[in-house]
């Protein structure tokens, strides 16, 4: 038991060094070589950060209202909030994808595409909450895991960000 346990850390260890940009030597000297952006999109990309740590703060929020405080119509509320928040990070991430000049779209395109599932994943999870909280007794439970994933999906959404901020200088 005791000696899988180091393997895994060892494992973490080496992802976070390069592995999970790939290991070739080529892909990592990409990797130094860190594209310039302009202090206007740094602000941008802090702002769709913490457009998105709103929307993640209140996914949770909503994820520990189930149980017995449950409260359909209080959901809603923060369901409203949520695409609310979705929504105003969608038009700052929008000012910043149309801001980017052929060369920063050129090395951002892997982050891009991963915050565009990102983006599709956050509708669709939307989308699943409208239909739990549309059901005559929404279920606390599903409820709470919907949230959950949302939270997830956020979470997701601004390691694409930190690390479009980690690679720019």
């Amino acid at each position: 038991g005791q000696g899988q346990g180091t393997g895994m850390g060892q494992g973490a260890g080496q992802g976070q060094g390069g592995g999970q940009y790939g290991t070739q030597a080529g892909d990592a000297q990409k990797q130094q070589k860190r594209t310039r952006i302009t202090s206007e999109q740094r602000n941008q990309i802090r702002n769709c950060d913490q457009t998105a740590d709103g929307v993640r703060k209140q996914a949770r929020k909503m994820s520990q209202a189930g149980g017995k405080k449950f409260n359909a119509g209080e959901a809603k509320q923060q369901q409203a909030k949520i695409r609310e928040g979705v929504r105003a990070m969608e038009q700052e991430h929008e000012r910043l994808m149309n801001g980017l000049d052929p060369a920063q779209q050129q090395a951002f395109q892997e982050r891009i595409r991963n915050m565009n599932q990102h983006r599709e994943q956050i509708n669709m999870e939307l989308q699943n909450m409208d239909r739990e909280l549309g059901a005559p007794n929404p279920d606390a439970k599903r409820v709470a895991e919907r949230a959950q994933e949302m939270e997830r999906v956020m979470n997701n959404w601004r390691k694409e960000y930190k690390a479009l901020s980690s690679e720019t200088e």
